[in-house]
């Protein structure tokens, strides 16, 4: 089947693929963190200074801090959304060294991203696989970034904005690879399948 063929391929290059993502969503996300340092650090109390009819900040943070590193978070995700299409070319890339018996690298699939890979294919969309792995991805990213709350939760204030920089990176790195493979795969023609059902 085509799904089994995408976990497969998901899992066994998996550090490939976590890199060639990774490189993008950490640095993102960092730098939205070492820029709102004090908004993170007050993360666990953000509803209560919401909440004050003063307005006044606490431990420098006031609502209007809180609302413009929402506002940037939201432009983090629209770069990381933004850059799906270029992810998605080197994971082919990836997939395509994969299938050719060579180790595929995450600075081979980003060197290779600019450089046609050929004909595309005629292949029908299967959304079925398309669908399915992007549920994967949304487990992960759901328990990666659980996982990552509760390890930022204990760390000090004062490093407290690259704890979440990492984990929130970490998670997205994480998750897309399920994605962006599920997209691949669901337009790779299916291999036959001797004396079985077609996928």
């Amino acid at each position: 089947m085509v799904l089994d063929r995408a976990l497969k391929t998901t899992l066994r290059n998996f550090s490939t693929f976590w890199l060639i993502v990774a490189v993008v969503t950490i640095p993102l996300n960092l730098a939205w963190a070492a820029l709102f340092q004090d908004v993170v650090a007050t993360r666990e109390i953000h509803a209560d200074i919401e909440s004050l009819p003063s307005g006044d900040p606490v431990r420098g943070v006031d609502r209007q801090a809180i609302e413009l590193a929402r506002s940037a978070q939201l432009i983090v995700l629209a770069l990381e959304l933004a850059l799906i299409p270029v992810l998605l070319r080197a994971t082919r890339r990836a997939i395509e060294r994969d299938a050719l018996g060579h180790v595929p690298t995450a600075f081979g699939a980003w060197r290779g991203v600019g450089r046609s890979s050929g004909a595309r294919s005629s292949a029908p969309w299967r959304l079925s696989v398309a669908l399915a792995m992007a549920g994967f991805a949304l487990i992960v990213w759901i328990l990666a970034a659980l996982i990552g709350g509760l390890l930022a939760g204990p760390v000090g204030d004062s490093l407290a904005w690259l704890v979440v920089g990492l984990t929130r990176g970490a998670a997205l790195a994480l998750a897309l690879p399920f994605l962006l493979v599920g997209l691949v795969e669901a337009r790779t023609p299916a291999e036959p399948d001797i004396g079985g059902d077609s996928p």
